[in-house]
């Protein structure tokens, strides 16, 4: 009699998925949300993700004047749809000296995760996306490890462990 041999099936990481080498900012260059913001864009265009950075300024201020998307322990989630976005993707950007985000608890943001998306109505993967990079960071030590990997590589194998944890 054969024995079933029971295997446990890991469902793949939402982060990882939405990850790409292009959509990585090893350092930021600008130290102020607006100019922040406006730096994110403009990468998101260079990936191909959308053909007007400003419009998606634009919807990121918008959604910064609903709160600030900076949650406190040096991270920032900032998230907009817009008709302008060819697809669901997360941009990773990390500041060693920190930028001034109007975060929840005053202090620096030293990771930037970009979520953009289309319109899509019932979409939630875009809502799960947040979740699960809030839950990917929410320990110093994968933090620290995120701000101290040496290239996108790593980084990503970072977020993506983490973020199963």
């Amino acid at each position: 009699m054969a024995s079933i041999v029971s295997a446990t099936i890991v469902p793949p990481s939402l982060v990882g998925l939405h990850l790409r080498p292009n959509l990585f900012i090893s350092e930021l260059r600008t130290k102020k949300k607006p100019s922040v913001l406006e730096e994110l864009a403009n990468a998101a265009a260079a990936a191909g993700l959308t053909r007007s950075p400003e419009a998606l300024v634009d919807g990121l201020r918008r959604r910064e004047a609903l709160g600030s998307t900076g949650i406190g322990k040096g991270i920032a989630v900032p998230h907009v749809r817009s008709t302008l976005v060819s697809e669901r993707a997360v941009l990773v950007a990390r500041s060693t000296k920190g930028v001034e985000f109007d975060s929840l608890d005053g202090e620096p943001v030293h990771l930037c995760f970009l979520i953009v998306a289309p319109p899509i109505e019932r979409d939630p993967i875009y809502l799960k996306l947040v979740a699960e990079i809030v839950r990917a960071v929410r320990l110093a030590r994968t933090r620290q490890k995120l701000l101290e990997a040496p290239g996108f590589g790593p980084l990503k194998t970072i977020l993506v462990e983490a973020s199963r944890d």
